[in-house]
């Protein structure tokens, strides 16, 4: 281990001073910037195989890409206003359920049947599909000063309630995965009791989480900051959030669904609104790593025979969420604010690639991985494109 520290730090050192160059000179709103770093672990991936030197620093970039898993489902907690989204669920509930359903059925359907692919990976595509990249289409809501109208406020809500559903449906398919990797199908005995067996260990960790939330953390917090000399409470809301994820992972849950647990547990906290910054910067230096292990994990000629499937994945993306959001969106806001809600629907980005990470671990094929790298560019350059003159069309003829 002291032999590989030199070379671990070296590798870790460049890749840090990688992540400032691409956060510097990348300003595409076409273009999501975690792309890049997943096209910058690709090619450390191939860099490992020629120099032997560095390949002692893979056990290193592996457990910052957890953290920077775990910080990732973190932020998507802190920034969950559970009041809020409980207050909108009756205009906002009909949207998201046809929208799941509709945009993870053709999802389902694009992959197994267009594209052939196996049961594990056409159910983990589906999943990531139901996903929303909200923040791809803040910046374009905002610009136009409507981002907190009636329409804008509908559209953070349905689309945080997607991102709550689709952890979720990613932790049951990660619980459901060996007996559909065993070729048993959905139809497996075994698959009821897994199913009891994860729901109740997801509701024993959301009471634990709620009597964490409401009686402990505001003393532990209240007891860090009558000793706070520059930052302790920012260390240990950082450190609750990996112990909480560390024991979901140990439960047969996920670090994933651990550290959104762990999330919303201190999202009641004014703590987290004065420190933002700071958490802000620990989020910006670990979730990088999060995509470059991402591209770590595949070689580089599977994006070679991943460009069709991607494409066909994408028109099945973008059908899913014109009529899943569309459709009902269309009974509340008229046809022309359904169908700005639909393309605003349509990016997917962060949580997507977390679902398929999750994917890979448990037998997802890597050509699934890829092609959904092509849905993630494609999304999001349509809703670029299309978005701005829409929500321009829209408030004209209010």
């Amino acid at each position: 281990m002291q032999h590989d520290a030199p070379g671990a730090l070296l590798v870790v050192g460049g890749l840090l001073l990688c992540i400032l160059l691409i956060r510097v000179m990348v300003r595409s709103r076409f273009l999501p910037i975690m792309l890049f770093f997943i096209a910058l672990g690709v090619l450390l991936g191939w860099l490992f195989t020629h120099f032997d030197q560095i390949a002692g620093a893979l056990p290193v970039l592996r457990l910052l890409g957890e953290a920077g898993l775990v910080m990732l489902l973190f932020k998507v907690g802190l920034e969950a206003d559970l009041n809020d989204l409980r207050k909108q669920l009756p205009n906002a509930l009909g949207i998201w359920f046809w929208n799941v359903v509709i945009s993870g059925l053709i999802g389902y359907v694009a992959a197994r049947y267009w594209l052939s692919l196996d049961l594990l990976s056409s159910l983990f595509v589906a999943v990531a599909l139901t996903a929303t990249s909200v923040g791809v289409v803040v910046g374009l809501w905002d610009a136009s000063g409507r981002l907190h109208s009636r329409q804008g406020n509908l559209l953070l809500d349905v689309a945080e309630i997607d991102d709550l559903s689709t952890i979720v449906l990613m932790a049951v398919l990660v619980a459901l995965a060996p007996v559909i990797s065993a070729g048993n199908g959905l139809a497996d005995a075994g698959i009821a009791t897994i199913l009891l067996q994860i729901f109740a260990t997801l509701l024993v960790f959301l009471v634990l989480a709620a009597v964490f939330s409401r009686w402990l953390e505001p003393r532990l917090t209240a007891f860090f900051e009558r000793r706070q000399i520059d930052h302790e409470p920012v260390m240990l809301v950082i450190a609750c959030g990996f112990v909480i994820a560390a024991l979901a992972e140990a439960a047969g849950l996920s670090l994933a669904i651990g550290a959104f647990l762990a999330g919303l547990a201190f999202s009641r906290d004014n703590l987290v609104s004065r420190e933002r910054p700071i958490i802000q910067g620990m989020y910006d230096f670990f979730t990088p790593f999060f995509f470059i292990g991402l591209g770590l994990m595949v070689t580089p000629d599977v994006f070679a025979y991943s460009l069709l499937p991607g494409l066909a994945l994408l028109v099945a993306a973008v059908i899913g969420k014109l009529l899943g959001a569309g459709l009902p969106s269309m009974l509340k806001l008229g046809s022309s604010g359904g169908l700005l809600m639909a393309v605003s629907m349509v990016p997917r980005s962060e949580i997507a690639m977390v679902v398929m990470q999750q994917g890979l671990y448990v037998g997802v094929s890597e050509q699934a991985f890829a092609a959904m790298l092509i849905v993630i560019v494609g999304t999001v350059l349509f809703t670029s494109l299309l978005l701005p003159g829409l929500i321009q069309r829209f408030a004209d003829h209010q």
